[in-house]
């Protein structure tokens, strides 16, 4: 069986498929602002282009946020719809832990406008900092106080070149019983700045 992993919460766009766990293919590009227009399209075309119908899907790893508004929904739609139509297993990740290199401490960071940035730090699967909002000069400060720590994701903002990161690899990490969704119906989409604005 196969398993779909899906994330479309930021700018780039990622479609990947595993067999057992193990990666066979994926599409991985920019797409800000068209993941609405082609995230169904690159689902059937990966699996057309790998000879397999949506029944040989058992699972569904999806990255639930944070990220663009518009964009964590496509995805999380995406996969609710696929999982309760073919009985698929749902796994929910991060989407700012998309953006860790393996065994290394990891500082993930994406836009989130308006002078702050989404940021957490992780190691692997241990959570170093949970997904919040900060200010930009708060991340740069806890750059600066972590030099041995990794930055990856969309650090353009701040000025940092990221570090080489691989989204279809670290959705595939996703397939661990700790992110198993139990109740699809109950499975939404992160928004940290509804919290943000809450504080």
């Amino acid at each position: 069986m196969y398993q779909l992993l899906l994330d479309s919460s930021n700018r780039l766009l990622c479609v990947a498929l595993a067999k057992e766990g193990v990666l066979v293919d994926d599409i991985t590009y920019n797409a800000w602002q068209r993941q609405s227009e082609v995230m169904v399209e690159e689902i059937h075309n990966i699996m057309k282009r790998n000879n397999i119908k949506k029944e040989d899907i058992d699972s569904i790893v999806v990255g639930i946020g944070p990220g663009s508004y518009t964009g964590v929904r496509i995805a999380l739609t995406i996969a609710k719809t696929m999982g309760y139509v073919l009985k698929a297993k749902i796994y929910a990740v991060s989407s700012l832990g998309l953006f860790k290199i393996p065994q290394k401490s990891t500082i993930c960071i994406t836009n989130a406008r308006s002078n702050r940035s989404y940021f957490a730090v992780y190691n692997d699967d241990e959570v170093i900092e949970k997904d919040q909002i900060l200010e930009n000069e708060q991340v740069l400060e806890y750059i600066k106080n972590h030099p041995t720590y990794l930055v990856s994701g969309e650090t353009e903002h701040l000025g940092i070149e990221s570090a080489k990161f691989n989204v279809a690899n670290a959705l595939l990490s996703g397939l661990n019983d700790k992110y198993l969704v139990e109740n699809i119906y109950k499975l939404n989409p992160v928004y940290l700045k509804d919290l943000y604005n809450n504080d």
